[in-house]
């Protein structure tokens, strides 16, 4: 999508995202967006079930930490506010029932909160939070919802 738009002469100056788009979206925002595409088409069937960390939580069936180290050794310990273009990432909070938008601090942390999913990947808990995809409340973010 991101290439589409670029490729029709739009400029992307900001990026929002949740799930899968936050995961995209950081990439792009941080620059790296060929490099994590190259590596992603050239994995295999054994390749990506070599990147499944499986657990045995209530709360999910892997862990992620092997993408997210692809991750980091992509884009570094980048700081949200430190990217080229404006980014958000949106989690859900399943404690409190809300919306948690990462506008700010590490790009990876608010990437792996926005792929948690339920059940599926084990979500990140921290502050009292058990944030998880924040496509369980707002699959389109656009707007940011304030409480």
């Amino acid at each position: 999508m991101i290439e589409e738009l670029e490729a029709r002469g739009y400029e992307i100056v900001s990026i929002s995202g949740c799930s899968m788009g936050a995961l995209i979206g950081g990439i792009h925002a941080a620059g790296q967006l060929e490099g994590y595409r190259d590596w992603v088409c050239q994995l295999d069937y054994f390749d990506v079930l070599r990147l499944v960390d499986i657990t045995w939580s209530a709360m999910g069936a892997m862990r992620a930490g092997k993408v997210m180290t692809k991750l980091k050794s992509l884009v570094g310990d980048i700081q949200i506010e430190a990217l080229p273009l404006p980014f958000t990432a949106v989690a859900t909070d399943l404690t409190r029932q809300r919306e948690v938008w990462f506008q700010s601090g590490s790009l990876l942390r608010a990437i792996r909160a926005s792929i948690a999913v339920p059940g599926i990947i084990t979500p990140v808990q921290e502050h009292g939070q058990v944030l998880v995809d924040g496509g369980l409340l707002n699959p389109l973010p656009i707007i940011p919802r304030y409480r």
